[in-house]
């Protein structure tokens, strides 16, 4: 074993668990590079849920950084996803069903600003409505 996987604490023990040096899969380390919306991270199966928490905490600490930096007047023109991490954050504690509703609506609502002033626009709105109308009735059945 070489020096760069573990190194000795010095401590009676030898090695320490804090002292192993874990790699970390690049899609949770640098998630802006590997997914365009944090939608795209809770819908990913490869990732258990402490890697989906790690990479939306990249992202929000990313978006974060990029909500100061526009306070400050040096944003590159680059969109501010707070909102959709937050809300991502949240959706992991859905249910699967709820969680797929979640990602849905997520994605819809990020394709807003990119269809503003398109015919796809209002579908977009449309689809968004009639998703959440869905949810509110079905789970007024279930509380029946």
């Amino acid at each position: 074993m070489d020096g760069s996987s573990l190194k000795n604490s010095g401590s009676a023990g030898g090695v320490e668990a804090s002292d192993v040096q874990v790699e970390e899969r690049e899609e949770v380390a640098q998630p802006h590079q590997h997914f365009e919306h944090p939608a795209e991270v809770i819908a990913d199966h490869s990732l258990s849920k402490d890697e989906k928490i790690r990479a939306l905490d990249a992202l929000e600490q990313d978006a974060r950084q990029l909500e100061i930096a526009t306070a400050e007047g040096m944003d590159g023109g680059e969109d501010n996803r707070l909102k959709e991490v937050l809300e991502a954050k949240d959706a992991l504690d859905l249910s699967p069903a709820d969680l797929a509703l979640a990602v849905v609506v997520q994605k819809l609502k990020s394709e807003l600003p990119r269809t503003e002033g398109t015919e796809a626009h209002g579908l977009v709105i449309q689809a968004i409505e009639a998703l959440e109308a869905a949810n509110v009735a079905i789970a007024a059945l279930d509380a029946a």
